[in-house]
Order: C-alpha cells, then structure tokens, then sequence
C-alpha cells in the first residue's frame, strides 16, 4: 500500500502545480465515458499457472474526467474486469471476475485527434472465481467447471498504465480509443506459497460525452 500512497502524494504535488490560464473553463467536471474491451490477462509469480499462455476476457467500464487545466485531470472509473489463467499442466482455465475502481491521473496532448496517456491504482474487488476446462483421466475426458471463489482473497490492488486517442464526432462527443495494463501488488491467492499477483492488458473502444467545456 506504500506505493499506492506515495502515488496519490505525488498525484496531489502535480495538480497544485497546474498552470490555469483558462479561469472560466477549469477546473471543471469535463465529461462521462464509457468504454468495453477485451482484457488478456496473466497471474506472476504462480507456478500453478502458465507463464506464456494468457487468459482471455472482457471489460466494461463507466468513467467521469474532472480537469485542473487544458492538459491535465484526475478520473475514476467503475469496472468490471475479468482477469485470471492458464493452468501449468492441464487445459484448464481459472477466470476471476473483478469490480474493479482504478483512480488516474490523465495527460492529454493535441486537438483532433487528441491523444492521452495516463497513470494511477486500482482497488478490486472479487466477484467470483472459476475454473473450466477439461483433462484426460485413465482414457476418459473429465469436464471441469468449479467455483473456487474461496480459494482467492477478495480485495486485489496495484498499478494502472494506459494510452489512447480521442476523436472528435459532435460538439458534444468522442470516439476513443485505449490500452491499458496493470500490475498487480497483492497475493490474490488464500494458500501460502509463492504470493501470486494478477496482472493484464486490454484494448477498449467507447464513447465520451462532454457535460462541461470541451
């Protein structure tokens, strides 16, 4: 949690030091997203699990933007994220459904189209846990889809890294385009061993609508 902290301090020095020329436009809250993707995902540090096969899932999320000046803003976001793996041996994949609320700061560059980078944490939560696939047992195809929510803890958190690009459609709308990484920094799992860690990549499409100046 120490990183996380010296993030959001750091976070909390960049904004103060935000040069507004633009008094009547900002700060404001600048507009509403939403986006889906499609999320490749891994756990590190398991050795239950594949190294280089990834795990394929889904994300939808719904974000607000509050800006300080033209180029830089915080946002948050309301997620659901499906992450999890591979197993090491068997044609058996674990799949972890997540709430997920990553907090970010956001660097934007450019008119149209506009291009953004951004960085911060992210809080999840467990929704479920499971595992479906199948094996060979003395000649015979066992069919395997379990529930193993309590085999993994219910809070994940660690750190987000993203970029994309925002193009322009109506007044008061943008097409936007994002991908994004994390990096997990909790053991996921309830057993000790080897404290395994999620982490993923995704690509999103969505739509941005301005409630404030664009």
């Amino acid at each position: 949690m120490m990183i996380i902290r010296i993030f959001y301090a750091a976070l909390s020095l960049i904004l103060l030091n935000c040069v507004n020329a633009e008094g009547q436009k900002h700060p404001q809250f600048r507009y509403l997203s939403l986006d889906a993707g499609l999320n490749m995902a891994g756990v590190h540090s398991g050795s239950q699990f594949d190294r280089h096969k990834k795990n394929f899932g889904a994300n939808i999320g719904l974000s607000g933007n509050y800006s300080f000046c033209e180029t830089r803003s915080i946002g948050a976001s309301l997620a659901f994220e499906q992450k999890g793996a591979v197993d090491n041996v068997f044609d058996i994949n674990t799949n972890l459904n997540y709430l997920s609320l990553p907090i970010y700061f956001q660097w934007i560059t450019g008119k149209d189209p506009r291009l953004f980078i951004t960085t911060g944490a992210y809080t999840a939560w467990l929704v479920n846990a499971t595992e479906r696939g199948e094996y060979f047992d003395g000649g015979q195809t066992v069919k395997v889809n379990d529930n193993v929510s309590d085999d993994f803890r219910p809070l994940d958190y660690g750190l987000i890294i993203g970029a994309g690009m925002m193009v322009r459609l109506y007044d008061d709308f943008d097409f936007s385009v994002a991908f994004r990484g994390s990096a997990g920094l909790s053991d996921i799992a309830t057993r000790s061993g080897n404290k395994p860690k999620n982490y993923h990549f995704s690509i999103s499409l969505g739509y941005i609508y301005y409630i404030g100046f664009r």
